[in-house]
């Protein structure tokens, strides 16, 4: 592809967005409970850079060449998987990410507060239509919770990377298992 070319499809993604952007901030805000500004959409190179740091990092944990959470759990353990990131949304009250999402491909990645995403999991998977994927601030940590409702045995699909985050979410786990509430490790 040209120059030219380039800058007609980014112009292109540009004018894309800006059309989808009022309609995908008022859904964020419904899901998150609170309002969205325009301000915190990262522009397309900048979501770009997001999204490839966060596959590097998703991939880089599936491959076990870097340390991380990863752990699979079956639909009757959905509140597990929730409870887990309200254990994260605690211990991570400060952290700013950047919010990934297929619905805001054109719009761009959304600089948001991880305890206000975290503690409205559920909601963003549905406005997702399958999962929450995060990214922090310096690129570093990332989350991703996947939802396969077609797979009984991995229905959802928790994985967590980065030095402080994968080790906070193994303690949300021990928690968990501490407080008898079962699951596979």
């Amino acid at each position: 592809m040209n120059s030219r070319q380039e800058k007609i499809q980014l112009l292109s993604r540009i004018n894309r967005g800006r059309a989808a952007a009022p309609s995908f901030l008022a859904n964020l805000s419904e899901a998150l409970g609170e309002s969205v500004n325009s301000s915190a959409i990262l522009p397309p190179s900048d979501t770009d850079a997001v999204m490839k740091s966060f596959r590097v990092g998703y991939q880089t944990v599936i491959r076990s060449s870097k340390i991380g959470y990863r752990k699979f759990f079956r639909p009757s353990e959905r509140n597990v998987v929730f409870c887990m990131t309200d254990c994260l949304a605690k211990k991570l009250s400060s952290e700013r990410v950047f919010f990934v999402t297929k619905l805001g491909e054109d719009c761009g990645a959304v600089s948001l507060s991880l305890c206000v995403l975290l503690n409205h999991a559920a909601s963003i998977i549905r406005l997702d239509g399958d999962s929450l994927s995060a990214l922090s601030e310096d690129r570093k940590q990332g989350i991703l919770i996947d939802q396969n409702p077609d797979d009984l045995e991995r229905t959802y699909e928790v994985v967590v990377w980065g030095d402080r985050w994968a080790s906070l979410a193994l303690d949300c786990d021990e928690h968990r298992l501490g407080e008898g509430l079962g699951g596979q490790v």
